[in-house]
C-alpha cells in the first residue's frame, strides 16, 4: 500500500517536473460535442483559425502551434509531410479527408505573424467531444499529462453533465492539482430572459465552484470564483490567470506531496524504531539464553572432569590392589614347590 503511494507521488513529481521545465504553455480545451470548443479556441487566438460553426465537429485532437514559416500547414499522425492549408475551408477539407481515430493528434502550425498570441509560446489543444469515446484514460495519457491549463467549455443553457464531471475526475486523479477553468459558453442565450440572468448565473457559479472545491478539491473557495467565466473566452482573462497559477499550483502540489511523504516516512521510521526495539529485546533474550547455556555447559564440563578424575583414580587404585594381591600369591606358590622338591622321598630312606 505504502509502495503504491510512493509510486503515485513519483509519477506526480515527474509530471510536475516535465511541465515546469517546458518554455511553452499548453492549454487544453474539453467539453461535450458542439459546446463551442473550436469557437472558444478561435476567440482566445483572436483569429479564425479552426473550422467551426453548424455542420462541423472536431473529430480528433488538434494542437495549434506558432510557426515562423509564412504559410500555415498541418502534420498528421504517421507522416512527416507538411500539408499546406491556405484557409479555414482547406483545413476543414484536409481534416475530413483524413480517417483518424478520435485520440489521434493533428498538429496545426499557423504563422506567428498572423496571430500574436502564438508568438508567446502558447500551444492550444482542441479536442473531440468527451461524450464521443469511452476511452478517456487513453486521452488523458496521450494529451493531458503535460497540459498546464484545462478549459472546460460548458453549455450555459444547461448544468454540468456527468460526462464532463467524470472526465475531470479522471484528470484530477492522474495529475497534481490541475489548473481548471470553466467557461460557460453561449451565455448570450440568457439575454432573452434578463430578469432571470443573475439568478441563473448564481446557480451556475455555485455549482461550478462546488465542482472545483468540493468534488475535485483542486481549488479553494476564494480562488475558484476566478476560474469561472460567463462570457467569451477572452485571452486576457484566461492567460493571465493561467500564468499566475502555472507554477503556484504545482508548488502547492509539491508541498502537499512532500508533507504526505513526510508523514509516510515518519510512520515508516516509527515502525522501524518499534521493530528495532523488538529485535533488540529479542537479541538480549537470546544473549541471556546463550550466556546461561554457556554457564551450564561449563558447570557440566567441570562436573564431568571431576567424575572422570574420580573414576580414573578408583580404577588406578583397583589396579594397584590387584597387582599387590597377585604379588603375595606368587611367592607362596614358589615356596610350596621348593619344599616339595627338597623333601627326601621314602624310597631313598629305605
Amino acid at each position: 500500500m505504502e509502495l503504491a503511494q510512493v509510486s503515485g507521488f513519483l509519477a506526480q513529481v515527474s509530471s510536475i517536473s516535465e511541465i515546469i521545465s517546458r518554455d511553452q504553455m499548453k492549454v487544453a480545451f474539453f467539453g461535450r460535442t458542439s459546446n463551442g470548443k473550436s469557437t472558444t479556441v478561435n476567440a482566445v487566438l483572436q483569429d479564425k483559425i479552426l473550422p467551426m460553426g453548424i455542420g462541423h465537429t472536431t473529430s480528433c485532437f488538434l494542437s495549434i502551434h506558432g510557426s515562423d514559416e509564412p504559410d500555415p500547414y498541418i502534420l498528421v499522425p504517421g507522416s512527416i509531410d507538411k500539408k499546406k492549408v491556405e484557409s479555414l475551408d482547406e483545413l476543414a477539407d484536409a481534416l475530413s479527408q483524413e480517417k483518424l481515430d478520435h485520440s489521434s493528434l493533428v498538429q496545426v502550425f499557423w504563422p506567428k505573424s498572423r496571430c500574436n498570441i502564438l508568438s508567446e509560446d502558447v500551444v492550444l489543444v482542441d479536442s473531440p467531444g468527451i461524450d464521443v469515446s469511452p476511452d478517456l484514460d487513453l486521452w488523458i495519457d496521450e494529451h493531458c499529462l503535460d497540459a498546464d491549463v484545462f478549459v472546460l467549455v460548458a453549455n450555459a443553457e444547461s448544468t454540468l453533465m456527468v460526462t464532463e464531471k467524470n472526465f475531470f475526475h479522471k484528470v484530477n486523479q492522474r495529475l497534481s492539482r490541475p489548473n481548471i477553468f470553466i467557461l460557460n459558453n453561449r451565455w448570450d442565450a440568457s439575454a432573452s430572459e434578463p430578469d432571470r440572468m443573475e439568478q441563473v448565473k448564481d446557480q451556475h457559479l455555485s455549482r461550478n465552484i462546488g465542482f472545483l472545491v468540493d468534488e475535485l478539491q483542486c481549488e479553494d473557495k476564494g480562488q475558484a470564483k476566478d476560474r469561472v467565466f460567463f462570457v467569451s473566452a477572452k485571452e486576457e482573462c484566461i492567460s493571465k490567470s493561467a500564468i499566475k497559477t502555472k507554477f503556484e499550483s504545482h508548488a502547492v502540489s509539491g508541498l502537499k506531496i512532500a508533507k504526505k511523504l513526510k508523514i509516510l516516512m515518519e510512520q515508516r521510521v516509527g515502525c522501524a524504531s518499534q521493530q528495532r526495539s523488538t529485535q533488540e529485546k529479542a537479541k538480549k533474550e537470546q544473549e541471556n539464553r546463550l550466556k546461561f547455556v554457556k554457564e551450564q555447559l561449563e558447570i557440566s564440563t567441570r562436573e564431568i572432569k571431576c567424575l572422570i578424575k574420580e573414576i580414573t583414580s578408583k580404577v588406578e587404585d583397583q589396579g594397584l590392589s590387584a597387582q599387590a594381591d597377585k604379588t603375595r600369591i606368587v611367592p607362596k606358590k614358589s615356596k610350596d614347590k621348593f619344599c616339595q622338591i627338597s623333601k627326601p622321598s621314602d624310597s631313598v630312606s629305605a
